[in-house]
């Protein structure tokens, strides 16, 4: 086995500009932050405020049961679970007729 090989000393080294990014660039602009951050915040907001989705649990509790699609005979949409998809389902009330 012989020495390692070495690179040729002819070879042009890399200069050190040679692919510098100014810094200006890799920044983003205040206008750009302050969009991202407004986009947050609105996200924030409309998760928050959504609707009258009150979860499966709120369901359950009050007597309900969750369903997709459509409440089944019998059944009438009481609100949602998961608006608009997931709906909480109570049970119609029994009719007692007087004579």
């Amino acid at each position: 086995m012989g020495k390692p090989d070495r690179m040729p000393s002819r070879l042009p080294t890399a200069r050190r500009d040679f692919c510098k990014i100014p810094r200006s660039a890799l920044l983003l602009s205040s206008r750009t932050q302050a969009m991202g951050i407004l986009g947050l915040v609105l996200i924030f907001i409309s998760l928050i405020a959504h609707g009258h989705a009150h979860g499966p649990d709120s369901c359950n509790h009050e007597g309900g049961l969750c369903r997709v699609g459509n409440c089944i005979p019998g059944e009438y949409l009481a609100k949602y679970c998961f608006e608009p998809i997931i709906l909480c389902c109570k049970s119609l009330p029994l009719t007692t007729v007087k004579s």
